[in-house]
């Protein structure tokens, strides 16, 4: 997995290549993202454009990103989501929790409006599904 991450403004960009398994005990993705949100950057766009296998974990990260983030007004938002992950969100009933965005500034735009994703969702709600 190779993650580049670049800032614009108070939005933090990470583009995923390669294989994604946050599972396997690579935490990387993990800390990134947990360094960010404690920071206080909690507008997160996520490209998944290069990613060929991507973990039920990861996924977790994200969600619990995407919790964290709105608590304080932000959002965890995805980009360029391959078929077969947004498959995988949309099994797991979380795809409207982790919209996926087709450019990188509809999906800046998103999260400057002030669209927090799945605000009609609670971490219970996900827990029960």
């Amino acid at each position: 997995m190779q993650i580049i991450q670049r800032q614009l403004e108070d939005v933090a960009v990470l583009e995923l290549k390669g294989t994604v398994h946050c599972g396997d005990g690579d935490r990387e993705l993990e800390a990134i993202i947990k360094d960010l949100t404690s920071r206080d950057c909690v507008r997160l766009v996520v490209n998944l454009r290069e990613v060929t296998h991507i973990d039920t974990m990861c996924l977790g990260v994200f969600i619990a990103a995407q919790v964290r983030s709105k608590r304080r007004r932000g959002g965890v938002n995805l980009l360029h989501t391959p078929q077969r992950i947004q498959h995988m969100l949309s099994i797991a009933r979380i795809d409207q929790f982790l919209p996926t965005y087709a450019t990188e500034e509809a999906a800046i735009r998103a999260l400057a409006n002030g669209h927090v994703p799945g605000e009609h969702f609670t971490h219970r709600a996900l827990v029960d599904s």
